[in-house]
């Protein structure tokens, strides 16, 4: 699969209100005081993905925390000649955490399953709240944490759900 971007800049996120719903039910945003959210959603940023159009390629090196405002976006896992559709991200869903955390590549590529709207949280943003308020960074670092183990604890459900699968099959 060939993953091309176009150049991609974001836009401040004008109108928090109408997606303060949305990002209430954010797990990582999860016991943050009403001021704490605010410090955070006014540095979020929004940007348009038309359907087909990549939003990042395996191997780029994660910019962004990037949140569904409206749409869906596929991640897809590769390898070789293999290709498989590994999750699809709905409005108020969040993706691209751990390779942020880790400063690791991405290791799927993002995709607009439809026309969407993508609210992003960018490095250089976190960086700053890292500075203006250590608590409401550490709280957030620790609320990423949380979720990072949550889809680790899925993905080897899923692995061994496949081994389980399979076991009898290669008998």
């Amino acid at each position: 699969m060939l993953c091309v971007l176009s150049m991609r800049t974001y836009e401040p996120l004008k109108d928090i209100g109408s997606v303060k719903a949305i990002l209430s039910e954010i797990s990582i945003w999860g016991g943050l005081s009403g001021d704490q959210q605010e410090k955070i959603y006014k540095r979020l940023e929004v940007g348009t993905f038309n359907k087909g159009e990549h939003i990042f390629c395996k191997g780029d090196q994660p910019t962004h925390i990037y949140i569904v405002k409206n749409g869906k976006v596929d991640l897809l896992a590769s390898s070789q000649d293999v290709s498989i559709q590994k999750e699809t991200v709905k409005t108020g869903g969040s993706f691209g955490i751990a390779a942020l955390m880790a400063m690791q590549p991405h290791m799927v590529t993002a995709m607009a399953a439809e026309d969407s709207e993508i609210m992003v949280l960018s490095r250089q943003a976190l960086l700053e709240l890292r500075h203006e308020d250590i608590d409401l960074f550490a709280l957030l670092m620790m609320n990423i944490a949380r979720e990072i183990a949550r889809r680790l604890k899925l993905t080897d459900d899923i692995f061994l759900q496949y081994v389980h699968e399979h076991k009898d099959s290669n008998r």
